[in-house]
């Protein structure tokens, strides 16, 4: 047991001793161990696909032929010029009187009807106005077809004419003014159109059939342009078929029912002379 023992320490005693002489050599004499470690080398393929889609591109070619049609066009233009030459007639005025009647008839040629006027009568030369109401409403008693024809138109002035005072010496029964007269005789005073009765005709009680004299020559007037079917002028007929002017409107009182005429010799009326002058209202009016 002993011997055994002391083999086993003398083995382990041996292995010590041989592993410190190691150990010394080793430190004396390094040994360089050189590990290679081989790794296996992982290639990595990276593989892109790419894909490439062919769309098959249709390509049109458009050939567009412009063809330029120039058309020359040659426009002569003719310049017209028309010289129209308007003649305006020289308007005349007529003055008739009858001094012994007290009558004064002042008609012109213009072939347009002035405007009628609208407005008081009081600043007017000749006015007087005392019977102005009484005038308009004496006015209504006249012809149907004269208040038709008249009423929208003339002035019916009380008053005294200064021209035909200046015509009479003294102041008229009444006037028929279609000028617009000034006492001196110039024209166009605002009392264009007006028949004018006045007072004096009034006081001598001959205011109507005054009245109904002028009204006449009023119709008459505004009956210028009537013309006959044989292509006449239908007034210029009627004053030649009575006579006159003053004869024709003497003649339209008669057959309206007037009594009193400022120029005919009578005071009636031949069956011819009324059928003239109802073919004369028929035609004009």
């Amino acid at each position: 047991m002993n011997n055994r023992n002391k083999l086993i320490a003398t083995s382990i005693l041996g292995i010590f001793l041989f592993l410190g002489m190691s150990y010394n050599y080793v430190l004396d004499n390094p040994v360089s161990v050189t590990v290679t470690a081989s790794i296996g080398t992982t290639t990595s393929t990276s593989t892109t696909i790419s894909t490439t889609t062919t769309i098959p591109t249709t390509t049109t070619s458009t050939t567009t032929t412009s063809t330029s049609t120039t058309t020359s066009t040659t426009t002569t233009s003719t310049t017209t010029t028309t010289s129209t030459t308007t003649t305006i007639p020289t308007t005349t005025t007529t003055v008739e009187v009858s001094p012994e009647k007290d009558s004064v008839t002042i008609n012109d040629n213009n072939p347009v009807d002035p405007t009628p006027y609208e407005g008081v009568y009081a600043a007017f030369e000749g006015f007087e106005g005392e019977n102005q109401n009484l005038l308009d409403s004496i006015v209504q008693n006249l012809p149907e077809v004269y208040k038709e024809t008249l009423l929208e138109k003339i002035s019916f002035i009380n008053g005294c004419h200064l021209y035909g005072v200046e015509m009479l010496g003294e102041c008229p029964f009444g006037v028929w003014d279609s000028a617009g007269t000034f006492k001196n005789g110039d024209t166009n005073a605002d009392w264009k159109l007006s028949v004018w009765v006045s007072n004096r005709a009034f006081r001598s009680n001959v205011a109507f059939d005054t009245l109904l004299h002028e009204s006449s020559h009023a119709f008459s007037y505004l009956n210028r342009n009537c013309v006959a079917p044989d292509g006449t002028n239908k007034r210029k007929q009627a004053q030649e078929y009575f006579g006159s002017e003053e004869l024709f409107a003497d003649s339209l009182v008669l057959y309206f029912g007037g009594d009193y005429v400022f120029y005919r010799e009578t005071n009636s009326l031949s069956d011819a002379e009324n059928v003239y002058l109802q073919e004369f209202i028929d035609l004009c009016t």
